[in-house]
């Protein structure tokens, strides 16, 4: 099952455009939902989500439910998720500008708080192409590992190419760290018969603006991040650098897998 947030605007179309041919790879079906205030909102909130999603002239393939819960953001997008056990959280932002008023309504927590992976989108899917050329940044963090059982479960489903884009440091001790990830990446893609390639960062440009464009040189259709760095810090906000990759300026889809995501519901694809 994919869940769609809705707040009835463009973005909210674009990322059920992104749920549709997902749904339709993956073989799942599509929860559209909105957050209301107050619980006898909701019947109301229901029948504008059913006249909103006609109006998008959607595939009719493809099984769509509609949901409303009452609540904040933060709490019931999550809460929601697990209780319809989402595969990923199809969720549209609007850029930069709209991401400051994201991080004020806390739907960046939410994030990185769900154990489910979201796929944060700004523009309509670019064409029937689709998750062909993944971006991962690799750098000397643990949680990399989590991110290859992900790249193994969409390049399953869309034949993707992932392509592993390497921080450039000089620091003996990370630059160690980050070839052992390297290293394990290239190991795990080769053992699953991943298409890869390996890209190094320049040394002269932050990470981020580096991996954003990259992804935009190559046209890539997908960047696939770590949300948080520890997980043991439950009320993790986003940094700078996750922020900047989301709402990245080329507009290509982010998928956003916490290191508490639980892949054990696809072990075939460990």
């Amino acid at each position: 099952t994919l869940l769609v947030p809705c707040d009835f605007t463009e973005v909210a179309i674009n990322a059920l455009q992104h749920a549709v041919i997902l749904a339709k790879k993956i073989n799942a079906k599509i929860v559209v939902f909105n957050v209301v205030k107050k619980e006898k909102e909701i019947v109301d909130a229901i029948e504008q989500l059913k006249s909103f999603v006609s109006k998008a002239s959607l595939p009719g393939d493809v099984e769509i439910e509609f949901a409303a819960k009452d609540g904040t953001i933060y709490d019931a997008i999550k809460e929601k998720a697990d209780e319809i056990s989402a595969t990923f959280v199809v969720m549209g932002t609007h850029g930069i500008t709209g991401m400051q008023k994201l991080i004020g309504s806390k739907a960046l927590k939410v994030i990185a708080n769900s154990i489910i992976p979201f796929i944060v989108v700004q523009d309509k899917p670019s064409g029937d192409v689709y998750f062909s050329k993944i971006v991962v940044p690799v750098d000397f963090t643990v949680e990399n590992k989590e991110k290859l059982k992900w790249a193994h479960y969409i390049s399953v489903y869309f034949n993707s190419t992932m392509v592993l884009y390497v921080v450039n440091i000089t620091d003996e001790v990370y630059l160690k760290k980050v070839k052992a990830n390297l290293l394990f990446a290239k190991k795990y893609f080769e053992e699953r018969e991943i298409n890869y390639e390996i890209h190094i960062a320049p040394s002269d440009k932050k990470f981020e603006e580096a991996i954003i464009e990259f992804s935009n040189t190559i046209k890539a259709d997908g960047l696939l991040i770590m949300t948080t760095k520890d997980p043991r810090f439950t009320d993790f906000i986003f940094g700078a650098e996750e922020q900047e990759i989301i709402a990245n300026n080329a507009k290509i889809p982010v998928i956003c897998i916490n290191p508490r995501t639980d892949t054990k519901k696809f072990q075939s694809f460990h």
